[in-house]
């Protein structure tokens, strides 16, 4: 069981929750705070204009809706029947489910003015797995308005679940005060990229023992991860990798050069600048997972005078887009180094092996085919490196003049994870063959990380003789992303 206090809540209580089937409460803490918010912000609106609960959004945010009788609500189901439009494909259920999660996580922190029964009957949808379906097109990066717009419609029985599966708590209405709250927010966003974060903390991990497996098998020189050399460095990130690596490769044997090729020698800085990326990236997502962005912000207590609102910005999730933008150009960046390492597996010149990694030099073609997947693969990274957040665009008659396209990056991170999968399946595939081939054994290294991989990899069909490497290919993709 997962609690929500909206104070505090681990990427990986998000994974768990959306991958695992965890199940989710909330803590009275939170409950009574989302309650003093809607204390607030029902007094606030009675002395002063409020967006969204007292006015039209948008470019009709000068209009002054009229509250005062029975129909009030109407407006509130008309925002979000008329703001629940998406596009695209259906999104699986595991990113329903973490855009669920982060968006109770993100009332729970009392600055929307919503009511608490509405934050409940969301957790009852999530535990019950009756999950709206959100297709992939209508973010621009400033709210996920069309995902948690739908997801009320769902709660009202208006729109069916992903699979027909009966909401626990049917609502009856959705009051005009709710609404808005509800719907600001770039929850889908901020879940989409905790799980490709998640996703790529892991495979770096394993990215990074495999890369010392090729280190060994060319007989890589060690120097190069000296603790000399780390002191030197330019990040603790780049100095914490080599030190990693020094332990990795310990008792590798005799280098084979003096000097080695950057993918060898660069290996600190190619995966340290990815570590680093993937630390702010973390710093980002867990305050964001907790944030109470809602625009207008609702603070203060009725009880001591203090209540109000605030109109701002904070929702333009433009710093997320930066930071995936930086981690995208590390990912494109470490992966030049990596096709290096594949291409140079498959030298002679640098295992004393046949070249591809084959039976035999008599023209058997081995591994060759792995080194052009792995290409394809390091393109769609490249090509998902080009920065979202130098795109925008105008919108509602000039009211959103800028958007920071953070839900294309995200989407776009899921596909760099995907794709990683590939390319460091290929690197483990054909270090492990000619780790194998070499006859060197687990029990020669003192790492206990680099010894587990290693037998993961030799458990890989052994055959060396041309064939059909799909299978081999798909187990490794498993392999490195799992956890060791």
């Amino acid at each position: 069981m997962v609690e929500i206090d909206g104070r505090r809540l681990e990427l990986a209580g998000i994974v768990a929750v959306a991958v695992g089937g965890e199940k989710v409460t909330l803590s009275p803490s939170a409950i009574e705070r989302m309650a003093a918010s809607q204390r607030s912000a029902r007094a606030t609106a009675q002395v002063r204009p409020v967006y969204g609960r007292s006015t039209g959004v948008g470019a009709n945010r000068s209009v002054t809706l009229d509250t005062s009788d029975a129909s009030a609500d109407q407006h509130g189901l008309n925002l979000l029947r008329s703001h629940a439009v998406d596009a695209g494909r259906a999104l699986d259920r595991e990113t329903v489910r973490a855009m669920l999660v982060v968006r109770v996580s993100q009332l729970a922190a009392g600055a929307s003015g919503i009511n608490p029964h509405l934050v409940e009957a969301v957790v009852e949808m999530l535990n019950a797995d009756a999950l709206p379906e959100v297709r992939e097109f209508g973010g621009i990066g400033t709210a996920d308005l069309p995902a948690l717009a739908g997801t009320a419609l769902t709660l009202l029985g208006e729109r069916p679940t992903m699979d027909g599966t009966p909401v626990p708590v049917a609502l009856a209405s959705w009051p005009t005060e709710d609404a808005l709250p509800f719907i600001s927010s770039s929850a889908l966003t901020i879940a989409q990229t905790i799980l490709a974060h998640q996703k790529l903390v892991t495979m770096m991990d394993n990215l990074t023992t495999i890369s010392a497996l090729s280190f060994t098998a060319m007989s890589g020189n060690p120097e190069a991860f000296g603790p000399e050399v780390a002191k030197a460095s330019e990040s603790d990130a780049m100095a914490e990798v080599a030190g990693i690596l020094r332990e990795l490769v310990a008792g590798h044997g005799k280098p084979a050069r003096i000097q080695d090729p950057y993918c060898l020698r660069m290996l600190p800085h190619s995966l340290g600048a990815v570590m680093e990326d993937l630390q702010s990236l973390r710093i980002t997502l867990e305050r964001l997972a907790i944030a109470g962005h809602e625009n207008p912000m609702v603070f203060g207590s009725v009880e001591d005078g203090s209540n109000g609102v605030a109109h701002h910005g904070l929702f333009h999730m433009s710093t997320l887009a930066r930071r995936i933008d930086s981690l995208q150009v590390s990912l494109g960046a470490a992966c030049t180094n990596t096709l290096g390492r594949i291409s140079r597996l498959c030298d002679p010149t640098f295992t004393g092996l046949p070249r591809f990694l084959a039976g035999n030099d008599a023209g058997q073609s081995g591994v060759m085919m792995l080194e052009y997947v792995a290409a394809a693969a390091v393109g769609r990274i490249r090509a998902n490196a080009q920065p979202v957040s130098l795109q925008t665009v105008n919108l509602s008659l000039g009211a959103e003049e800028d958007a920071s396209f953070a839900t294309l990056g995200s989407a776009q991170l899921e596909s760099t994870a995907h794709a990683l999968a590939t390319v460091a399946g290929v690197e483990l595939v054909c270090a492990s063959r000619a780790i194998r081939m070499q006859g060197r054994q687990p029990g020669e290294f003192s790492s206990a990380r680099l010894q587990a991989l290693m037998r993961a990899g030799l458990a890989l069909p052994a055959d060396v003789q041309d064939r059909d490497l799909r299978g081999d290919l798909e187990q490794a993709e498993q392999l490195v992303q799992a956890s060791y």
